[in-house]
């Protein structure tokens, strides 16, 4: 109807009109508008950190270098700090075929003078704190010197045989020189030796392990060893003891490298681990680290036992005998025979015993068994 309040239209100015809510439109509109705005905020504070980080430094011009040139740097001049002068460098010199190739250098070596031996002692040093350096590493790199040396050495191989020593199951007849050095490297231990012998014109026979090659005959012979002054790294002196820690160790002794050198700490670090070991009643760490070695020089490389020691092994490692005999047998090589032998009667040692006795601990009675005994065999004071 014409009159009607359906059809009759309104004057009211817009501000007094009741506003009409769709539902959703509204309010999705403003989770958009303001997601928006938050990735546009989230876009200018990484545009400003981007700004405020500074760039990286540019390369040196040792860095720029190709890394051709670099390894031919570094293998020429020795400096077996360059990689850890930047991480660049680092990178440039990790491959494999720089650190085979270094280990030949310094550590495959025949005598030079005794400056020179000096010198390679101490780079011989640096290199043995690189963490990268492992027993498998020296034997690949002795491994291959092994093979250009015995085909220089040998005449001809074709009628070559090998045995070894302890006797076990092992190929009659190699035909050639890398088939024996693999051999020796996969098989070979501190107690085993090949002996290689082949003739018949011209019969020589070999002996050959992991360190070393040595003729019957005239023929020079092969040795890895370390030069005057290479230390023991600290690394390799403290536990956690593994069997393949214990050989490398035993193995670097055996060459020459020092356990005492003058301005290390390398022998405080390996004193302590043989506290410790000692405590422990870890019968191989205090055999290695009591053990003797000849060092470079005509010295020895070994450390002294006192009775501090002593009492470790008998008031807390339980005074075992075995611990015990390691730490009272006199030097064995003829290298410091200088060290005074120690007596074991001291008042709170004897004490002990004496106290253990009347509890009824055999350890009491034992223990001055065995000082009676060192002392007669002039192994203590």
């Amino acid at each position: 109807m014409p009159g009607s309040k359906r059809n009759r239209k309104t004057n009211l100015p817009p501000e007094r009109m009741t506003p009409i809510r769709v539902r959703g439109k509204k309010g999705q509109k403003a989770r958009l508008r303001a997601l928006l705005n938050q990735r546009m905020e989230q876009t200018a504070s990484e545009d400003s950190d981007m700004l405020d980080t500074p760039p990286p430094p540019p390369l040196s011009r040792l860095e720029s270098l190709p890394t051709e040139l670099l390894e031919s740097i570094f293998l020429y001049s020795l400096d077996v700090n360059l990689p850890r002068a930047s991480p660049v460098l680092g990178e440039a010199l990790s491959s494999t075929y720089v650190k085979q190739k270094l280990l030949h250098i310094l550590l495959v070596r025949p005598d030079g003078s005794d400056e020179q031996n000096i010198l390679f002692g101490k780079l011989q040093s640096r290199l043995l704190t690189s963490r990268w350096l492992d027993l498998g590493s020296v034997y690949r790199a002795l491994a291959a010197a092994y093979t250009p040396f015995l085909e220089q050495s040998l005449p001809d191989l074709g009628t070559g045989f090998v045995e070894s020593r302890p006797v076990k199951t092992i190929p009659s007849f190699m035909p050639n020189v890398s088939q024996l050095v693999n051999y020796v490297f996969a098989h070979s231990h501190d107690n085993e030796t090949a002996y290689w012998s082949f003739g018949p014109s011209e019969r020589v026979d070999l002996r050959i392990t992991r360190t070393e090659i040595i003729f019957n005959s005239s023929m020079r012979g092969f040795r890895f060893h370390m030069s005057q002054g290479c230390e023991m790294p600290t690394r390799l002196l403290h536990g956690p003891w593994t069997a393949e820690k214990m050989e490398f160790c035993s193995v670097l002794l055996e060459a020459g490298a020092s356990l005492d050198p003058c301005g290390s700490n390398n022998a405080e670090v390996a004193d302590q681990s043989l506290r410790e070991a000692i405590i422990q009643g870890n019968t191989d760490v205090v055999s290695l680290l009591r053990q003797e070695w000849h060092v470079p020089g005509g010295h020895s490389s070994k450390l002294k036992v006192t009775l501090d020691h002593v009492r470790l092994a008998i008031f807390q490692g339980g005074c075992k005998p075995e611990i015990l005999d390691l730490l009272a047998r006199p030097p064995q090589l003829g290298y410091g025979m200088d060290d005074c032998l120690l007596d074991w009667k001291q008042e709170d040692i004897l004490d002990w015993a004496n106290e253990r006795i009347d509890c009824g601990d055999e350890r009491g009675l034992r223990l001055l068994e065995l000082i009676d005994s060192f002392q007669r065999d002039g192994r203590i004071g």
